[in-house]
């Protein structure tokens, strides 16, 4: 799909989606899996890991078309080891290969429980095959949350097989097996249930960009252990929600917050206000401006937030941090301010199958009279009250006693999103001269801080410079100023005068020019031969452009494009120029209120985009009266 490109995004990068382990190239399509089979068995632990689950992995590789290495990587934590790797290339295990285990880190952050086991896997020639067996160990069945079968490779025959003791009651959910003829065997053997899933053929994972979370498409299954009785007492995992919440809140009581230095710093930043809603907006600005935000951890730091006082001395934390920081200080206030767990778009799955892969993400719920005001103070740049659409219709679990409360976040309308532009100008001769007011609101204004923020401070106003004048020479911009840029529960309003130079072009008496520089989704069309996934807008849009024109007296428009009315349900285009003598005024609405476009709206999207197109393309006249 061609991008909305601006000139601020060729000096930053917003948003980056990595799966190393799943990215699609060229390599990719050279190697294939022969074979890969995984056994996964539960087997009886010790007094401080009492079920364990053994897995053994064994991949055979080879390659299609000329010879290559394999990148392996294998991610694990603390609740997994990687017990035994082993390597064989061309049937010998003499090759000289040595695994490397390192501390995972992302942008120079070392994760406390994070690790990797990579090394590179030769595959000397074509029809040649390499193989890696690798064991493992998960010490907690709760973390045994789902199987995947798919690879970025494809993968041609491959056995998934899974050993139910008797003691173990577990459940098993299948997701998108429909286009992939897997099949399920369940056997009895001696005190236990074999489920063995088979399948052959299953092409290479293709990550398209903007697209729905894996669990929505790839074929996988989602394990959920109930209970197990390894001995004489039976152990309780996630039979229900309760199950879970109780989990959770176990290891919140494991934390060791001191409110006492966090209330310090918490009257410090509220010191002078009384209201209770602008302390809760003073303490929601504050954490959003100096802490910073460090994606995730894995294994039981992936669920357990850090103390807040250490997030507090490090000014940063990841999303259990910095909401459990936001909680105790607005608690220590005597602030009625709950956790909650959430899991973002990304995932497919809901609170009705209780599992760890339920949930990805911590927010901070603030209960004014009785009712959630949701706080996320990863979204570093949205307002008090805003809502990011990850999080929009997402089930979360909320804080309450021994209880705990099931709601919905609500879905923000487009309106919250509207960013809105207004110039009035002149013509004199060839140039356009006149003021200009933006105003953003939520995630459009959450997008232009962020890019800003990614981009050095002495080069911030010559980006934003560039931004507004999409990069032409001839918008020159002067008497810029911004309001509102350190305030995030206030619009972002920037007004500034420009001299857009030579876009009026004259003809004897006729002068053509084109008025909307911004054309938005101008080409945005969705290739339907390659794109087979859905098509996710990052937020709700709402944008309006309006241009008022005043001509000289002797002057008249003569010819003004037709209307564009296109109206479907999920968006909008509608934009009109209307005029009287000298005078002109163009209206613009585009209006996005799904996020989602699905295949089999791509031939109409794009249909539309071609007429939207069509109608930036179309040039005014004006026609001299003399």
């Amino acid at each position: 799909m061609k991008q909305i490109v601006s000139a601020i995004f060729c000096i930053v990068v917003l948003y980056a989606v990595s799966f190393a382990h799943l990215k699609h190239s060229e390599e990719d399509a050279n190697i294939s899996i022969l074979k890969s089979v995984r056994v996964f068995r539960f087997v009886k632990g010790t007094a401080e890991n009492p079920v364990l689950i053994k897995e053994e992995h064994a991949r055979t590789y080879t390659c299609k078309k000329y010879r290559t290495d394999v990148s392996f990587v294998e991610l694990y934590n603390s609740i997994e080891t990687i017990d035994e790797v082993n390597i064989r290339v061309d049937g010998s295990k003499r090759h000289g290969i040595e695994p490397a285990y390192e501390y995972y880190n992302r942008d120079g952050i070392f994760y406390s429980d994070e690790h990797v086991c990579y090394f590179q896997l030769p595959v000397s020639k074509i029809g040649a095959s390499s193989e890696v067996v690798l064991k493992k160990t998960i010490k907690d069945p709760r973390y045994f949350t789902n199987i995947f079968f798919i690879d970025n490779h494809e993968i041609q025959e491959q056995e998934v097989k899974i050993y139910v003791p008797a003691w173990v009651d577990l459940e098993i959910k299948e997701y998108n097996f429909e286009k992939y003829g897997i099949l399920l065997t369940k056997t009895t053997e001696v005190g236990e249930t074999v489920y063995t899933y088979t399948m052959k053929n299953i092409p290479e994972l293709k990550q398209e960009s903007s697209a729905p979370g894996f669990t929505y498409f790839a074929p996988h299954i989602l394990v959920l252990c109930k209970s197990a009785q390894p001995k004489d007492i039976v152990i309780d995992y996630f039979k229900t929600v309760k199950e879970q919440y109780d989990w959770y809140q176990s290891l919140i009581s494991q934390i060791g917050d001191d409110e006492k230095i966090v209330k310090e710093k918490a009257e410090e930043i509220t010191k002078g206000l009384t209201g209770d809603e602008e302390k809760v907006k003073k303490i929601f600005l504050w954490v959003q401006e100096n802490i910073r935000y460090i994606a995730f951890e894995n294994g039981i730091a992936g669920f357990k937030p850090e103390k807040a006082q250490e997030v507090l001395r490090k000014k940063y934390g990841d999303c259990k941090g910095m909401a459990n920081l936001l909680t105790v200080m607005l608690r220590s206030l005597k602030l009625d301010a709950r956790r909650c767990w959430i899991g973002t778009k990304h995932i497919a799955y809901d609170y009705s199958t209780p599992s760890l892969s339920v949930d990805n993400h911590m927010i901070c719920a603030w209960m004014k009279n009785g009712k959630p005001v949701y706080l996320d103070a990863t979204e570093k740049y949205i307002g008090y009250g805003e809502i990011a659409e990850r999080i929009q219709s997402r089930q979360t679990l909320i804080e309450n006693g021994s209880q705990f409360l099931l709601q919905k976040v609500p879905v923000a309308s487009y309106l919250q999103n509207t960013a809105t532009e207004s110039r009035k100008l002149t013509i004199e001769g060839n140039n356009l001269k006149g003021h200009v007011v933006h105003v953003w609101k939520g995630e459009n204004k959450e997008w232009l801080l962020t890019a800003l923020a990614n981009i050095k401070q002495d080069k911030q106003e010559n980006a934003l410079r560039q931004y507004l004048s999409e990069s032409e020479n001839g918008f020159q911009i002067s008497n810029l100023t911004i309001t509102n840029l350190n305030d995030y529960n206030s619009d972002l309003k920037i007004e500034y005068d420009v001299l857009w130079k030579d876009a009026v072009t004259v003809f004897d008496k006729e002068a053509y020019m084109s008025l909307d520089n911004r054309e938005e989704y101008k080409d945005f069309t969705i290739d339907t031969a390659k794109r087979k996934l859905p098509y996710w807008m990052h937020f709700k849009n709402h944008l309006i452009l309006e241009i008022e024109i005043t001509a000289q007296a002797d002057k008249s428009f003569s010819e003004i494009p037709p209307p564009l009315t296109i109206k479907q349900p999920g968006y909008s285009f509608i934009a009109a120029y209307t005029s009287s003598g000298n005078k002109l005024l163009y209206k613009k609405e585009i209006l996005i209120s799904n996020t989602e476009i699905n295949p089999q709206q791509f031939i109409q999207w794009n249909s539309d985009i071609k007429k939207l197109s069509e109608f930036y393309n179309q040039q005014l006249v004006l026609t001299s009266k003399k």
